[in-house]
């Protein structure tokens, strides 16, 4: 094959992963009918099932982030900006998870006044919850908190939970817009790419002369580690 023919490898993997994704996709609607059906039987098993669709869910949320992150190599994420109820979006991202949540005993509460609207780009917005949420799964005790608010010319979502904080390689103060720690630890699992796309994906929305941009810190309000992401 000549050159002028010739695929690029980093497209090949790329349309895999998609196609990977879009199975993985079909394969985790499937468990979660198989999971409403083994509860309204009594299964035993469905403690196991909602292992399988974290675990799955985690997997789809990696393949999303992997594309993004080489479409992002050539042009820049693409925001798709329009105004939404704050509250709205939470409770989706919380009804979401609230099922796998709920196998561990996790209480999840929402803090966020109704009348609270704001422009984003919903998805990239919704994956960075659910990826934080989805994490936070892992680590938390009991107890997960959602917080929505304005402050000033900023929207601040915080998720907090109660488990042992967030290692230090992963702590931001906000201050460095480009900053992260880039120790990656593939033992644990903390691989530091799903801050990473939130960073971007926060950098991508844009007003006036402000950036987004988010903060990730211990001691929340409920004890463990707080992830803030800031909206202009």
């Amino acid at each position: 094959m000549d050159e002028k023919h010739r695929l690029d490898f980093s497209d090949v993997i790329a349309a895999t992963m998609h196609d990977t994704k879009n199975a993985i996709g079909m394969i985790f609607n499937t468990l979660e009918e198989m999971t409403a059906w083994c509860l309204r039987q009594g299964c035993s098993h469905h403690g196991d099932l909602f292992l399988l669709q974290y675990e799955i869910k985690r997997l789809n949320n990696s393949l999303i982030r992997l594309l993004a992150l080489y479409k992002s190599q050539n042009t820049p994420l693409t925001v798709n900006m329009n105004f939404h109820s704050v509250r709205d979006c939470l409770e989706e991202v919380m009804d979401q998870n609230e099922p796998i949540l709920a196998s561990r005993g996790i209480i999840l509460d929402l803090d966020c006044q109704d009348d609270l609207f704001w422009a984003f780009d919903k998805g990239l917005i919704v994956g960075i919850l659910d990826n934080v949420i989805n994490n936070a799964y892992r680590y938390t005790k009991d107890r997960l908190t959602v917080r929505g608010k304005r402050d000033g010319h900023f929207l601040i979502i915080n998720i907090e939970d109660n488990g042992p904080g967030y290692p230090p390689a992963f702590l931001m103060d906000g201050g460095d817009r480009e900053g992260m720690g880039t120790t990656v630890s593939f033992l644990t699992g903390n691989t530091g790419l799903g801050l990473y796309f939130s960073k971007l994906a926060a950098q991508s929305h844009k007003r006036n002369d402000l950036n987004g941009y988010i903060k990730v810190a211990n001691g929340s309000g409920i004890g463990g580690g707080i992830f803030s992401l800031y909206l202009p």
